[in-house]
């Protein structure tokens, strides 16, 4: 157990206070050495002599501790002070602001940008119109040549003082062609003279004659007053263009013509239109 508990605290106080901090920051050493010397000392009333034996113990210790409690109080109130033109100021010059350094910004490296655009809307795609093939365009169907036609009589009638014959035209060719509805026709016989001849008409339409198709027309006669024909009598027909065909006759020996009704009269030829 410990002899002197006060001697113990003591030392220790006074190591503390040895021990402790021994300086101050500059700022604050400047004032508290600024304000110091302006500062009176001031004796009780009693005027007590100063001690000047040296003290010893806890007294030492504790005029030690009183002198950093002052020297900190002063400092506090150094910095804690209002700034000069304040109430209660004291015209000491305020410390100098301190300095700060501006450290330029490091630029951040640009970022790639999205663009997000919006989608396109969806359209229907129209579908392509159909190509049209061209129709071609028909090659004019010409003429029936009079060698490729094939006519042909089929029955002799006779009626009043007319004879009428029945013709077959037949496209012997190998391609179309047209003839004309109405022709010229004429009565001839077998030496190929005409006995009676007909008239033109004055209009007619065009029939297309496929390879092999046939037409059909009646052609009657009237007052034949004549010399006797030629056998075989047959009938001839005379195409607009200058072509003529004649039709094989009915029989070889026909030589039949029609009766004469006046010899002060003109004979007379006619024919009926082509018809399938």
């Amino acid at each position: 157990m410990n002899p002197n508990p006060r001697s113990t605290f003591e030392d220790r106080l006074n190591d503390f206070i040895e021990e402790g901090p021994t300086d101050a920051p500059p700022q604050v050493l400047d004032s508290v050495f600024a304000s110091v010397p302006s500062t009176a000392q001031r004796r009780a009333a009693w005027r007590m002599p100063w001690r000047t034996s040296p003290m010893i113990g806890f007294g030492r210790a504790l005029a030690g501790l009183a002198v950093v409690v002052a020297v900190a109080s002063a400092a506090l109130f150094l910095v804690l002070r209002p700034a000069p033109g304040g109430i209660g100021a004291e015209g000491s010059p305020s410390p100098s602001p301190t300095a700060v350094a501006i450290v330029p910004l490091t630029p951040v490296p640009s970022m790639p940008v999205l663009i997000v655009t919006p989608a396109p809307s969806a359209t229907q795609t129209p579908s392509p119109s159909p190509t049209r093939t061209p129709t071609p365009t028909p090659t004019p169907i010409g003429r029936c040549d009079p060698a490729n036609l094939a006519a042909r009589i089929t029955l002799w009638e006779g009626a009043a003082g007319h004879r009428i014959a029945h013709v077959e035209l037949t496209n012997a060719g190998s391609s179309r062609c047209t003839v004309r509805s109405m022709e010229k026709p004429q009565l001839v016989d077998g030496n190929g003279s005409v006995l009676i001849d007909g008239v033109a008409p004055a209009s007619s339409k065009a029939l297309t004659l496929a390879p092999g198709a046939v037409l059909k027309t009646l052609v009657q006669d009237a007052n034949y007053c004549g010399p006797a024909p030629v056998a075989p009598v047959s009938v001839a027909f005379v195409l607009s263009n200058g072509g003529r065909f004649v039709a094989t006759p009915f029989s070889r020996t026909d030589a039949t013509v029609p009766p004469c009704n006046g010899a002060g009269s003109a004979a007379d030829i006619e024919m009926q239109p082509w018809a399938p």
